[in-house]
């Protein structure tokens, strides 16, 4: 059996989702990876042959409905065309479909049966977990929830995976072909610093863009002076590094002692980072979905505080491995901060239920929900 693993976008964990698969799959069929230029390159060595999809993906809106977008998500549909052609796969897993879920559900068969993992499903965050959604944000949630239902029932449906235990859970419920919940992919161990002796103020790790937040972690910082250390680690688009080094700078003139390393982090020295702070902040105002970060300092002991939305809040609230709070609320952001991070803070009692939350992703349990859409059905 061949089992083909297509993502055209690039940056963030996309490359760690695809080496991780196919790491997994790999002990049960054979690999094929279709990716961009730069994430061909960076899952070198995993065992799977790869197919190089040329530049990665252009940014797109979430709705896709821009004349520019439509481009972008027909020119993803003939790339998925031509690796039905040239790999010839029995099977093929789409890991990041979200936008062109849409129209793969009116595109014409595939040959072999198509799966796909969807990163942003919301329609039951109001009664699951308590979120708000607006008019607009519901009418949307709705329509992808209509997509997904639709695309269950086509005959070359092979499985729908959620990064969201709820979701998942959900659409099984329903007719159509199977969904699963994929848990985060498996953190490795590193060697981690004496609590003690080593850990110290908070961070700020991951992609870094406008949408992480980081304004609203400036203006806390500075409602007064702040002696504290912040470490902001990730990748900064080029775009957004005038408005980053400004939030640096404010937050310096306060007291705070700030670490910015604006570039690439190998996962090792990122587990590293996040296993020296006291605290890991995830204060996205508007986040969907899961967050791969939130796993990754949880396997390293350390809490979050995250904004009190979504699936991220409830389940941090949930599993209690740290703050939900309103992080558009710069007293509370702080009194978060402050309390977990702050001079004197001790974060010990988080230490068995961080624990207990990181085991939930063990690479046993990815494995069995990373092949399970490949097994044959009685």
């Amino acid at each position: 059996m061949k089992v083909a693993l297509f993502d055209w976008a690039h940056g963030g964990h996309h490359a760690i989702y695809l080496r991780r698969f196919a790491e997994a799959v790999a002990g049960h069929a054979d690999v094929v990876v279709a990716a961009s230029d730069a994430t061909v390159e960076q899952v070198a060595g995993a065992p799977a042959e790869t197919i190089s999809l040329g530049p990665s993906r252009p940014d797109i809106d979430g709705a896709g409905l821009r004349r520019a977008d439509r481009r972008v998500l027909a020119r993803e549909l003939a790339l998925l065309e031509d690796i039905e052609r040239r790999a010839a796969p029995d099977h093929l897993l789409h890991v990041y479909a979200d936008a062109v879920l849409p129209q793969l559900l009116v595109h014409r068969r595939f040959r072999m049966p198509v799966s796909v993992l969807l990163f942003y499903p919301r329609a039951h965050y109001p009664r699951a977990f308590g979120t708000h959604l607006g008019r607009v944000e519901r009418a949307k949630a709705n329509a992808k929830e209509f997509v997904v239902a639709a695309w269950r029932r086509r005959a070359d449906a092979n499985a729908v995976l959620a990064l969201d235990e709820e979701a998942a859970r959900r659409w099984s419920a329903r007719r159509g072909a199977p969904a699963y919940w994929l848990p985060e992919p498996t953190v490795p161990r590193v060697d981690l610093p004496d609590r003690e002796r080593k850990r110290s103020g908070c961070i700020l790790y991951g992609a870094l863009a406008e949408r992480k937040g980081i304004d609203l972690v400036a203006q806390a910082l500075t409602l007064e002076p702040t002696a504290m250390r912040l470490t902001i680690a990730g990748e900064a688009a080029e775009a957004f590094r005038p408005a980053l080094e400004r939030y640096v700078r404010e937050m310096v003139r306060s007291g705070v002692e700030v670490d910015l390393r604006a570039r690439r982090q190998e996962e090792e020295k990122g587990l590293l980072a996040l296993a020296s702070a006291k605290c890991a902040l995830l204060p996205y105002p508007r986040h969907d979905g899961m967050s791969r970060v939130l796993v990754e300092a949880c396997s390293v002991g350390t809490p979050v505080i995250v904004h009190d939305r979504g699936l991220l809040g409830h389940l941090v609230r949930e599993h209690r491995i740290g703050r939900a709070v309103d992080c558009r609320d710069p007293s509370a952001l702080r009194e978060a901060i402050l309390a977990l991070a702050g001079e004197g803070a001790d974060t010990t009692a988080y230490d068995a239920a961080l624990a207990r939350f990181a085991a939930r992703f063990s690479e046993e349990r990815f494995e069995t929900a990373a092949i399970a859409p490949f097994r044959k059905r009685p």
